[in-house]
């Protein structure tokens, strides 16, 4: 039990240095500073979580404060999962979610407004054993719980299902399934969380037990992403030169390729030519090999002379071929015409159609048939 007592404070301060290495040091999740930004809000969360429960366990802080950081409890559904969207260069459309995740927490601000009532944390606990409002907390509970399960489970199917730019060597393999391993982890720590806190509103007598149990689940999540948050491999998701780490960068800036220009011509001359681009799972590699180049080369080209992204710049090709599929007298079906020019998805293909021309792919061929 003593052991317990240390890792509430082992927490907070973990949590805050993995922080600031997140925020400040330049190895790992490539040059987005919003990923950064999210997953420090994320850690923040559990860090302040740890110091309620050790200053509600201690009584160190006023009985109003003690719990307070349940407020923030559905974020951390909403922020992992954001944190993966951006980790793999996924979309979502923010200003859509706002006002639901405005709303989400309204409510159950308002859920919590008899708590002012209570001397403490465990007094207002042990209240819910004998009132009916006790019930409907319990209920609050287990839905943000069970929500916040789904946006972990559907932020790790993300990552599984995220289209990988490049081909891993075997120590890539490694790592990749490592992180795979430590998202599931995140999603089997919710799970745990959400056991002990119902266990504990079930057992008054050893409340305190349970919360120390929550910051030590916290601190063995904090050892685990400290170690695997400096192998995360954004550019694998991305393709774009600047995701690398700056030492890689640092690398191949001392190479031969000290200007880009020529090559880029060659790489477009060769995504043009042959087609490369008609090919579903189209990855650096097969690029880099054509030209016998490093994938950091062909990356680096294409981001400093089309100012846009791998991923982008292979789209930018099947849209021009889209198009003149599109404007054929007897055109295909839109099914067909967006796996002939290399895209898996309709969503896909409308997206990039939608960011390269403007418009939408029906917007585009009633425009160009009215012109006729």
């Amino acid at each position: 039990m003593e052991v317990l007592n240390v890792f509430p404070v082992l927490s907070v301060v973990f949590g805050l240095v993995l922080i600031v290495f997140i925020l400040f040091n330049k190895l790992g999740l490539g040059k987005n500073k919003e990923i950064r930004y999210v997953l420090a809000s994320l850690l923040f969360i559990y860090v302040i979580t740890a110091l309620d429960y050790h200053l509600s366990i201690t009584d160190q802080i006023p009985a109003t404060y003690s719990g307070v950081t349940y407020f923030f409890y559905h974020f951390t559904g909403l922020l992992f999962y954001y944190f993966i969207a951006l980790y793999t260069k996924s979309k979502i459309n923010i200003k859509k979610w706002l006002p639901v995740v405005i709303g989400y927490t309204l409510l159950r601000i308002l859920v919590f407004l008899p708590f002012d009532h209570y001397q403490n944390l465990q007094d207002f606990v042990a209240s819910l054993e004998t009132s009916n409002y006790g019930i409907f907390v319990l209920v609050e509970y287990i839905l943000v719980s069970s929500i916040n399960t789904t946006l972990m489970l559907l932020a790790y199917k993300k990552l599984k299902k995220a289209p990988l730019l490049i081909v891993l060597n075997e120590n890539q393999k490694t790592l990749y399934n490592w992180i795979k391993i430590i998202i599931a982890a995140v999603v089997l720590m919710q799970i745990v969380v959400f056991i002990t806190t119902v266990l504990g509103s079930l057992d008054i007598g050893g409340f305190n037990f349970y919360l120390k149990f929550e910051t030590l689940i916290y601190s063995i999540f904090f050892f685990i992403f400290a170690f695997s948050i400096m192998h995360f491999p954004v550019f694998a998701y991305s393709g774009n030169f600047e995701d690398l780490s700056t030492a890689t960068i640092d690398k191949y800036a001392k190479s031969s390729l000290s200007d880009s220009s020529d090559l880029f011509k060659k790489v477009k001359g060769v995504v043009s030519n042959e087609k490369m681009y008609l090919d579903l799972d189209l990855k650096l590699n097969t690029v880099a090999e054509k030209l016998g180049l490093s994938i950091h080369h062909i990356s680096q080209a294409i981001n400093q002379n089309a100012k846009m992204s791998f991923p982008d710049f292979i789209n930018s090709f099947r849209i021009e071929e889209a198009k003149k599929k599109l404007l054929e007298p007897q055109p295909e079906t839109i099914f067909a015409i967006y796996i002939d020019v290399g895209f898996n998805s309709k969503a896909a293909f409308y997206t990039a159609f939608k960011k390269h021309a403007q418009m939408t792919p029906t917007e585009f061929k009633k425009l160009h048939k009215s012109s006729y």
